[in-house]
């Protein structure tokens, strides 16, 4: 569908610009998976801006087709925002070469997310870090928006119920809510499937560190039974400069390595 065939959702795309982190919430073989993302306005609307690190991901997302976009997480958000979940479809474009994502969207992310002026302030910084700025575009179609409770802290998490695949596609969009300390849920519950309690606290305000765990099982419409725990919970210690540094060159290997590996494909390459 061209872009001026899609309808705008102007106040949808507001409340995307002004977070400064989402989560993307999708169903693969009908068990529901959510990712962290920073949400971006295009000219056609929203996108995700993925690096090729995360290359297995934007695919699963474009193979989904159907995803839901939840905005619980108030902290350092503009004035346009408000919590609420967004059903849309995504297509994935792959820009290799950086090209339509310097030129559209890089601004825009270095405005809200400072871990990216480390590596693209500069025209130096790009030169240099030229492997963060090919990015997968995941663009998002606007549907239809839900109403979500908003995270008051880092005791709230997000619930997030696989769909129960009654659609015409693969599956149908997650279902999604806040839950607070004590796990009750805010809001309307979820109808009752294979489930992800998501639990996420953030370094403010230079974002350096973002914790996420996540309890998996299923949700019975009441609770969540419990079939995987995570090892550990809470906000990652600060880094030290080893640390930083490793940090820094296993993204640039992950990003080199998906990069390359799309463009194997891209030629006909099978094969490392």
């Amino acid at each position: 569908m061209p872009p001026d065939a899609v309808r705008r959702h102007p106040d949808v795309e507001a409340a995307l610009r002004a977070a400064v982190v989402a989560d993307v919430a999708w169903t693969v073989e009908g068990r529901p998976r959510v990712h962290g993302v920073l949400p971006l306005v295009g000219p056609d609307g929203p996108v995700l801006a993925l690096p090729f690190s995360e290359l297995a991901t934007a695919r699963s997302l474009a193979a989904a087709g159907r995803v839901l976009v939840c905005l619980s997480e108030p902290e350092g958000a503009g004035r346009a925002w408000r919590p609420l979940a967004v059903r849309a479809r995504a297509r994935l474009h792959e820009d290799p070469d950086g090209d339509v994502f310097t030129a559209i969207l890089l601004e825009q992310e270095l405005l809200r997310w400072p871990p990216s002026r480390l590596l693209a302030d500069s025209v130096l910084l790009r030169r240099e870090h030229w492997w963060w700025l090919p990015r997968l575009l995941v663009h998002l179609e606007v549907l239809e928006e839900r109403p979500l409770a908003a995270r008051e802290g880092p005791d709230d998490h997000l619930l997030v119920v696989a769909g129960d695949g009654a659609g015409d596609g693969a599956g149908d969009w997650p279902e999604a809510a806040v839950t607070g300390p004590t796990g009750a849920v805010r809001g309307a519950a979820p109808a009752p499937g294979p489930a992800v309690l998501l639990g996420q606290e953030l370094s403010w305000p230079d974002l350096e560190r973002w914790g996420r765990w996540s309890w998996q099982g299923r949700w019975d419409g009441e609770a969540l039974q419990v079939e995987q725990a995570p090892e550990s919970t809470g906000l990652p210690p600060v880094p030290g400069l080893l640390s930083r540094w490793r940090r820094h060159r296993a993204l640039e290997r992950s990003c080199r390595a998906g990069l390359a590996a799309a463009r194997r494909e891209a030629a006909g390459v099978t094969g490392p």
